[in-house]
C-alpha cells in the first residue's frame, strides 16, 4: 500500500510516497519513505539494497565517516562524494593487491579473512604508509579488456 505526496517529518519534508509493503517472507510489514512516484519502482529498488549498503556503509561509519562532514550545501556535498567515489575505488584496488600480492597474512589474521576488499585495501595502505613501502596508485586495463564494448 503506497500513499503519494505526503510530508515527512516535522519540517514537512516532501512530498514523498510513504509505503507499507507486506512480503510473505517477513512476519512484520517494510515501511519506506521513497521520492520516487511509483511504489511499484520503489519497491523494486529496494529489493536491490543489498547490493550498495556495504558501499554506503564504507563511505560513512566504516570508511570515509562523510556523516561527520556536516557538509549541507549539494554542490559541496556533490564534489565531496565525487572524490570519496574515485578514492572507494582505489582502495578497493588496494584490496585486490592485498588479495592478489599475499598480502593479506600481513596485515590481517591468518585462519580466515572476513575483511571487505575496502577494508583489506585500507588496512594495506595503512601497512604501506607505516612502513615506508611505495603504494600502488595506477589502474591498469587488462590487455584482455582493451577493445571491449557495451
Amino acid at each position: 500500500m503506497g500513499i503519494p505526496e505526503v510530508t515527512f517529518t516535522l519540517e514537512e519534508y516532501g512530498p514523498v510516497l510513504a509505503i507499507a509493503w507486506w512480503d510473505a517472507k517477513y512476519k512484520d510489514p517494510i515501511y519506506l519513505v521513497s521520492n520516487m512516484e511509483l511504489m511499484e519502482e520503489a519497491c523494486h529498488w529496494y529489493k536491490k539494497r543489498f547490493r550498495i549498503e556495504t558501499f554506503f556503509s564504507d563511505q560513512k561509519s566504516r570508511g570515509f565517516d562523510l556523516h561527520k562532514s556536516h557538509i549541507t550545501d549539494p554542490k559541496r556535498l556533490a564534489r565531496l562524494m565525487i572524490a570519496a567515489c574515485l578514492t572507494y575505488i582505489w582502495i578497493v584496488y588496494l584490496g585486490v593487491v592485498a588479495k592478489r600480492d599475499k598480502w593479506v597474512g600481513i596485515i590481517h589474521r591468518t585462519d580466515r579473512c572476513d575483511l571487505s576488499l575496502f577494508r583489506l585495501g585500507l588496512s594495506l595502505l595503512e601497512h604501506f604508509l607505516d612502513k615506508e613501502l611505495p603504494i600502488p596508485i595506477a589502474f591498469q586495463i587488462p590487455a584482455e579488456c582493451v577493445g571491449w564494448q557495451r
